[in-house]
């Protein structure tokens, strides 16, 4: 089952002009590597690479890239902190959650609305559900394939084993001994501590 469903970009773009154009809408520039807290507002990023983090204990939730929309779920319940750290410095639009229910009613952007809710909600139990695996060694095989899939920014501006460790709460110590023993056994390759592809995963370590 894909992530996004089918003219999601169009109405993701839908969204993103009307809140941008707003006249009340505020302009944030976020240097590169500066971390920037999601709060009550709703939020608009048009381009950018950029990791999620948990607002405490700074676990890291997944690495995103391209357009997003934060926050449209805080008009209905209270507001879920978290902070983003863009790779290269970007450009957030925001708009309070009345500003966004106003445009939202005048431009009759409901279904629109629902396309992205619905993305992002299918987006974020895809990270809880590699959350609950049976054991570390699958949450980090989990991890490798979620990792090799993902763009080569991505895959070149993080280590293997750093995006594990910040994943998944595991300890340094059996990551390193896992990425160590997958090596020997050529199922995966790396190069400079970067992931350059995989062969295969056993299913157990």
């Amino acid at each position: 089952m894909p992530d996004t469903f089918p003219d999601y970009t169009k109405h993701l773009q839908l969204v993103m002009d009307a809140f941008i154009n707003s006249n009340k809408a505020q302009k944030v520039t976020i240097p590169k590597n500066n971390k920037y807290l999601i709060t009550d507002n709703i939020y608009c990023i048009q381009k950018g690479y950029f990791s999620i983090y948990m607002k405490h204990g700074e676990r890291l939730m997944a690495y995103y890239e391209g357009q997003a929309i934060f926050g449209l779920t805080n008009y209905y319940t209270d507001p879920i902190y978290f902070y983003i750290k863009p790779s290269r410095t970007c450009t957030v639009y925001t708009v309070t959650t009345e500003e966004a229910q106003r445009i939202i009613a005048e431009e009759n952007l409901y279904q629109s609305i629902n396309y992205v809710l619905a993305t992002n909600m299918a987006r974020f139990f895809r990270i809880y559900e590699k959350t609950i695996g049976p054991n570390n060694y699958t949450f980090i095989r989990l991890l490798l394939q979620e990792l090799n899939q993902a763009s080569d920014e991505i895959k070149s501006s993080v280590t293997v084993a750093s995006y594990i460790i910040k994943r998944s709460g595991l300890s340094r110590s059996y990551v390193m001994l896992v990425l160590s023993e997958l090596r020997k056994g050529d199922y995966i390759t790396m190069k400079n501590g970067k992931l350059t592809g995989i062969t295969s995963l056993p299913e157990r370590f």
